[in-house]
């Protein structure tokens, strides 16, 4: 038998120990009962929001005496917001026992997230060895029905390596560099989207980088020193796009800017292309997506998620999204037989959109286009979205508001080709002096 010397100062030593705090999840769920965001935690705290983060989801864990100021603020939490289905010991005991009342939460199931008004959506912790977790259902994107793409079109990918993905799942991202975040994006995610049409491919899949992680790949915060927005990129000697070139990727000739494309070619049918997207470059457009910019990455994810659901994973701006679409519903090419050769080639696919390349309409040339030189236009350049061409009502007058039709000048016909029985775009405009309007007939650079 042990001796009492024995036994007390085995007691001592549990005493001196640090402070223990609730599982990852509880921590999560007192904070977001409270109504306190992750930001303000911090802020108190005296830390940052990446290190409440990491509590959270079971990576890292405080210091004291930040430690013993984080336990007592759980303890307070815990007595007010009592877990679902468990009984609060702090509601029963003086405040000096608080402590053995935080403990016996942790014997307890994992308790399952609340919606807490002004809370952000629940969001549980990582699952110790697991490659993938689940936060709590939200009503997002439907998960991918081919079974190639189990986790989706797309994952928001924050710098503690989390991948938050639609439908709520969270994949562990090991990746430290940008060719080994495309390599894990091909060959582990499990990301992407089927086509769209039977002659089209499948849509490649879309990371999209906060800030936190474009700092982690070595990438900066954000690019500076550019006048427009169209020429943010960055330059060919940047380390980060050398490790590019070296690792054999591609970038296409947008280089490597808000929107970047990575890329092989093509080796027989498989198709080797990750679409990035930095969040701190503005490639998510505050005109386009209001407030994405303040959400938090699974957020993010869900708002993504739904437009992919609904339209088409981003690829860039609403006007190239768009283009995107109409290519994947009507691609410009299908599988012929050539009658010499009996081999199956690519072929023009009737009704597509025009693939021959046009000069532009003066409007939507820059200053040092031939068209603009020799036409002699001096009307400018239009660098504006499709609806920052139309009027507020409000500035509409009262004859206005009587006339007949509304009419748009829709410079590319970019929309009208949307339009499913449409066919445009299969030659080069028309010149009309003078035409008389038509509703049924759209038009382009009349």
């Amino acid at each position: 038998m042990p001796s009492e010397e024995e036994l007390f100062a085995s007691v001592d030593a549990l005493l001196n120990e640090e402070p223990h705090l609730p599982p990852p999840a509880e921590r999560a769920r007192l904070r977001e009962a409270a109504g306190i965001t992750q930001a303000r935690l911090a802020t108190a705290l005296k830390t940052t929001t990446q290190s409440v983060k990491n509590w959270e989801n079971g990576r890292s864990e405080p210091k004291s005496p930040r430690l013993d100021a984080y336990q007592r603020l759980l303890n307070g939490w815990a007595a007010k917001y009592p877990a679902p289905g468990a009984v609060s010991a702090a509601a029963t005991v003086p405040a000096a026992s608080a402590a053995p009342a935080a403990s016996k939460l942790e014997t307890a199931d994992a308790p399952q997230p609340v919606d807490v008004p002004g809370a952000g959506p629940a969001r549980p912790a990582a699952v110790a060895g697991a490659t993938s977790r689940r936060l709590a259902p939200q009503k997002a994107a439907k998960p991918a029905a081919d079974p190639r793409f189990p986790h989706g079109p797309l994952a928001v990918l924050d710098g503690d390596g989390s991948a938050y993905g639609t439908g709520g799942i969270v994949l562990d991202c090991p990746a430290t560099t940008i060719p080994e975040l495309v390599e894990w994006t091909l060959r582990e995610s499990g990301l992407g989207a089927p086509r769209l049409h039977r002659n089209g491919r499948d849509s490649d899949p879309l990371i999209v980088l906060t800030a936190a992680a474009a700092v982690k790949l070595g990438l900066p915060e954000r690019l500076e020193g550019h006048e427009q927005r169209r020429s943010l990129r960055l330059a060919e000697d940047h380390p980060v796009v050398k490790q590019v070139v070296k690792a054999k990727w591609r970038l296409t000739q947008r280089g490597f800017g808000p929107w970047a494309r990575i890329y092989r070619k093509v080796q027989g049918r498989e198709r080797q292309c990750v679409q990035l997207a930095i969040l701190s470059w503005d490639a998510l457009d505050e005109r386009s997506w209001p407030g994405v910019s303040d959400m938090e990455p699974a957020d993010v994810a869900r708002v993504l998620g739904i437009y992919a659901q609904r339209v088409i994973t981003p690829r860039g701006s609403t006007a190239v999204s768009g283009l995107e679409l109409m290519t994947a519903l009507r691609p410009p090419t299908r599988a012929v037989q050539d009658p010499q050769t009996g081999n199956w080639v690519p072929g023009h696919n009737p009704g597509s959109l025009g693939t021959e390349p046009m000069d532009p309409a003066p409007p939507e040339a820059t200053a040092e286009h031939p068209v603009v030189v020799n036409s002699g236009w001096s009307g400018g350049f239009l660098n504006e979205e499709a609806y920052q061409w139309v009027r507020d009502v409000s500035l509409l007058t009262d004859e206005e508001c009587t006339l007949p039709y509304a009419v748009g000048l829709d410079l590319n016909t970019a929309f009208l080709a949307a339009a499913a029985r449409l066919v445009v775009g299969l030659s080069a405009p028309d010149h009309f002096h003078a035409p008389t309007f038509n509703p049924k007939i759209p038009g382009s650079w009349l």
